[in-house]
């Protein structure tokens, strides 16, 4: 469902649980930031970038604590229980209720994260290089629920009609892969380009892939490109400079 400047995920969890992507429309940012730039560390006016989150705040319940990353493309996971200065981490966690935990992103895989019952959730910040040192596998070991009562929303992010990588980042996710069926399949996420050396790479499929090799088969989403919509997302591989949507998840007490 897309309400104003927000996507809100549609799965299958507790109605407590509340989680969404915002789109670039509706701010005051300029070009190239245009217009609902989230991030204070894009070069954006850091004045615009304040009233578009607090254009954002007034979409939401005034008690709402927001908790920010400083994403590092790694693999780290913050606990949190309380809002406080912005985290190095990539993924964040809480079974805090009210407690907005939140990624940006503009092109990289937001993946959001639940236990069904309502009473934990995880927000993840994936690009390549966080795919490949296991940020999604490192988020769902740190949760306290089994990974048969998680379910997964895939966010908005580059599809693998625009994103084209070198061999060399092909080779890390087949290293990485472990068993000789999982290399099959990781191999599959992958389909040559025109270019020599080069791959048009699957983030969801790479992700569907991890998660289930988890134990977690409740995956949606997954619907969207980035660079291909430049009406609604930034795109970091289609613009350059550019701002950043925000991802972000809570449990409603």
């Amino acid at each position: 469902m897309i309400l104003k400047e927000v996507i809100f995920a549609d799965w299958d969890v507790s109605p407590s649980i509340v989680a969404f992507s915002t789109i670039r429309l509706g701010g005051v940012s300029e070009s190239p930031f245009a217009s609902f730039n989230l991030a204070t560390h894009v070069g954006d006016d850091l004045y615009r970038v304040e009233s578009n989150r607090a254009l954002l705040k007034e979409l939401l319940p005034q008690q709402l604590e927001w908790q920010w990353l400083d994403q590092v493309h790694g693999d780290a996971v913050a606990v949190v229980n309380k809002a406080g200065p912005a985290l190095a981490a990539d993924a964040m966690l809480t079974t805090r209720e009210n407690l907005v935990c939140c990624v940006q992103t503009a092109d990289c895989l937001p993946l959001f994260v639940a236990a069904v019952d309502g009473t934990e959730v995880a927000v993840i910040h994936a690009g390549w290089k966080g795919l490949v040192s296991g940020v999604i596998e490192n988020t769902i070991l740190r949760m306290s629920t089994s990974a048969s009562s998680l379910a997964v929303h895939l966010g908005p992010s580059i599809g693998p009609c625009h994103f084209e990588v070198g061999a060399e980042v092909r080779d890390c996710f087949l290293a990485a892969a472990g068993s000789a069926s999982l290399v099959l399949a990781t191999q599959a996420c992958f389909v040559c380009s025109k270019n020599p050396e080069k791959y048009m790479a699957d983030l969801y499929a790479i992700a569907s892939l991890k998660l289930s090799s988890l134990g977690i088969d409740k995956v949606s989403g997954g619907d969207y490109c980035t660079h291909c919509d430049d009406d609604k997302f930034f795109s970091y591989r289609r613009d350059g400079v550019t701002g950043r949507m925000l991802n972000a998840i809570y449990i409603e007490a």
